[in-house]
């Protein structure tokens, strides 16, 4: 069992903590929070018993082995180097560092402290995301791309009431891109590689980040169309061509949906396989299987593939964002 610590008492971090425990692979041991109350709140129902609100001492504790992290984006580095300097492992939600700078440090630090740093991109993991990989491998050329991730936030209405809640805030590096697109980005990478130019059209709000904005990577002989929202919904499917055939996504994440269209024939196939269990269960279950056998070729392969995916999409929604001109205060500070 991974004795696991937990920083952060958001939504996201109670999915992560019931996958974590349903999984049969880790032990929530200990929380973190500003308050005690919060903390023990959050923990009690997991069966954690450590509850701290001093960062060093929880990432000092002898009873913990890996660290998650689901803090705000721009508290990220300070409490991932603090841990890795503890030497515990550390799962952090993405986005997991505000900027390349933060990125290249904690994870040269990782390396150097012989701990494993993952980027909690969830639907790198799932069954179908590799599936429309292997699908995208067998169309051959591709001629073009979509994506489409926008949802709106009940958060806006704070800052159309004049308030400036963490996601929407320069402060703690938040907005569209680095909440909602950084999806997007992961599937297009992982699925086309690194794009040879990038461009965002934002739409920046009255705090200064991108409430939606649309992105394009371009590639040798195509383009891709990203486009994100946390200030209204769209429900368009996303989708890659290539010639009479398309593929067709009722999004990038969680997949439920892949249908190959082919235009010449008018026959549609569903290739998706149906998700079963908790929406987080398989990228818990992929951090499990790397810290349990650390020392298994195949385990170190996977690990650092992810690292490599997550160092290009830290690069390129930096370039966007330099694009958009949205800067971070964390991007004046010295890392």
């Amino acid at each position: 069992m991974i004795r696991l610590g937990i920083i952060g008492t958001s939504s996201i971090a109670h999915e992560f903590a019931t996958a974590a425990k349903a999984s049969g692979q880790f032990e929530i041991k200990a929380v973190y929070s500003r308050t005690q109350f919060n903390a023990q709140s959050f923990g009690e129902g997991y069966g954690a018993d450590l509850f701290v609100t001093e960062l060093d001492k929880f990432t000092a504790l002898e009873e913990v082995d890996a660290i998650y992290i689901a803090s705000p984006n721009s508290l990220h580095f300070e409490q991932a180097m603090s841990a890795i300097a503890n030497g515990k492992h550390l799962i952090v939600e993405k986005p997991i560092f505000s900027n390349t700078k933060e990125w290249e440090a904690a994870f040269s630090a990782a390396k150097a402290n012989n701990v494993f740093l993952f980027e909690a991109a969830r639907h790198l993991h799932e069954p179908n995301f590799a599936l429309v990989k292997n699908e995208i491998a067998k169309l051959g050329e591709i001629d073009g791309a979509s994506f489409t991730y926008a949802k709106y936030s009940s958060r806006y209405d704070q800052v159309l009431a004049g308030e400036e809640p963490n996601i929407f805030s320069l402060n703690f590096s938040g907005g569209a891109l680095s909440d909602l697109g950084v999806y997007l980005l992961y599937a297009a990478i992982a699925w086309f590689g690194v794009p040879e130019e990038v461009d965002y059209a934002a739409k920046k709000i009255q705090t200064g980040v991108d409430g939606a904005g649309t992105m394009l990577l371009k590639y040798p002989y195509f383009t891709a169309s990203l486009h994100t929202s946390k200030i209204y919904n769209s429900f368009a499917d996303s989708e890659i061509y290539s010639a009479k055939k398309t593929l067709i996504l009722d999004g990038v994440n969680l997949i439920q949906s892949v249908e190959l269209v082919d235009g010449e024939t008018n026959e549609r196939y569903q290739l998706a396989e149906k998700a079963s269990g908790h929406f987080m269960d398989d990228e818990v279950r992929a951090f499990a299987r790397v810290l349990n056998d650390p020392e298994n070729p195949d385990t170190i392969e996977d690990y650092e593939r992810w690292t490599q995916i997550s160092r290009d999409v830290n690069r390129t929604m930096e370039a966007l964002r330099k694009k958009a001109g949205i800067v971070y205060p964390a991007d004046l500070d010295e890392a």
